[in-house]
């Protein structure tokens, strides 16, 4: 058997050995070939976790896009079987206090290379430096580069950070459908850019809430980070996940920039400590002296001023502000800024069970070239080895 796995990243590598390894166990002839459009494997991969590799994550998320389609995936090839099949190439894990699992050396090459040996030693063929434009259905199989294949693997990945992406034409040709693509776990425009422009630089922890049509949608804590065009960070970019697949153009997010004190708290507090300061440093025990000046600005607090002469209305603003600063969304930034795509291959059209098309045999989509996507903290990559290895363990 013959089998063609288009892309070598985190789901086309782990697809290889799962498949690899089948074929050595139960001693059947399998000829494996990876086809990579860059000049080698998993170049992905060693930027993951800022070059760290956060491989998966201990605890359990929903997964945007295909509904259920992720869960008998996720439940065979678990974090515990994940964390196996890594120690069984010799590598081995720690994980961090919010569940963040990454490779003893933390380096993400240590990731890549444990992959890429594995496959060197079951004899799977890597042909980089090949760009796989077209797939035609042959008898009982697939041509590709006029090389015949019993069957096909796409794990071409998605559009996020990728030039010239054309992968979806491939399995489009074939009779599939495409959901469409838009970035996910992205940076943030905002309309109010000259406010925003005034915390250029500034990094600040709070809680943030997202509104859609008025609504609640989602909350994330963490550390936002303020740009020129308007908001970045993880607890921004899992935001985005939501954001992304909405049609609404009335999207705020809110900004707690005291979550640790409550309203009362917080006008208590200021009311406390109101007295011979400037109103310019009346907020600068509580945050950033630049964020607490725009937010005393959009109160009309004249920034010279004596703080003993703020009223009792004046401090409520202030702490109205300050516990619920909005941002109106205007639109997510592109796919060069994105870490991973929503949309992609319709799930609909592919087996949860085993990743064959339902609609093609011998044709199989994996990773993030499907319909699938997750938030920061390793819940993608632990998606791409979960796709990729069900997928191996199928095609024999």
């Amino acid at each position: 058997m013959k089998i063609a796995i288009i892309g070598g990243g985190a789901s086309g590598l782990a697809c290889a050995i799962e498949c690899g390894r089948k074929a050595e166990r139960e001693k059947k002839n399998v000829s494996i070939t990876v086809y990579e459009s860059a000049d080698r494997v998993g170049k992905k991969i060693l930027v993951t976790g800022n070059g760290r590799c956060n491989m998966m994550n201990e605890n359990e998320l929903p997964y945007f896009g295909g509904g259920d389609f992720t869960r008998f995936a996720l439940e065979k090839y678990n974090v515990e079987s994940n964390l196996s099949f890594f120690a069984s190439m010799g590598l081995y894990t720690r994980s961090d206090s919010e569940g963040r699992v990454y490779p003893l050396s933390n380096q993400a090459s240590g990731v890549l290379d444990a992959l890429r040996f594995e496959c060197e030693r079951l004899g799977v063929e890597f042909l980089c430096s090949q760009t796989v434009t077209g797939i035609k259905k042959a008898d009982n199989g697939f041509d590709v580069f006029g090389r015949k294949y019993d069957k096909v693997v796409f794990a071409c990945g998605g559009k996020a950070g990728v030039k010239g992406y054309q992968s979806y034409d491939l399995i489009k040709n074939l009779g599939h459908s495409i959901i469409t693509p838009s970035p996910a776990l992205t940076k943030i425009n905002v309309k109010d850019s000259k406010y925003v422009k005034q915390l250029k630089g500034i990094r600040h922890k709070g809680d943030l809430t997202l509104y859609i049509d008025g609504k609640k949608r989602a909350a994330e804590s963490g550390e936002v980070q303020f740009t020129d065009y308007g908001l970045s960070g993880i607890c921004v970019m899992q935001l985005t996940s939501y954001i992304t697949r909405e049609k609404s153009k009335d999207i705020k997010i809110t900004f707690d920039t005291v979550p640790d004190f409550s309203y009362g708290e917080f006008e208590a507090a200021l009311e406390r400590i109101k007295g011979n300061l400037a109103c310019e440093n009346l907020l600068t025990g509580f945050m950033p002296k630049k964020l607490g000046t725009v937010i005393l600005k959009n109160c009309g607090i004249a920034l010279n001023d004596k703080s003993a002469s703020l009223s009792h209305g004046q401090i409520k603003s202030i702490v109205s502000a300050a516990k619920k600063l909005t941002f109106e969304v205007e639109s997510l930034r592109s796919f060069e800024d994105a870490q991973v795509t929503a949309g992609g291959a319709d799930t609909r059209q592919f087996s949860s069970k085993t990743m064959e098309s339902k609609k093609l045999r011998g044709l199989y989509c994996i990773g993030e070239m499907l319909d699938v996507d997750g938030f920061c903290g390793g819940y993608n990559l632990m998606w791409a080895w979960s796709s990729g290895r069900l997928c191996g363990d199928s095609l024999i």
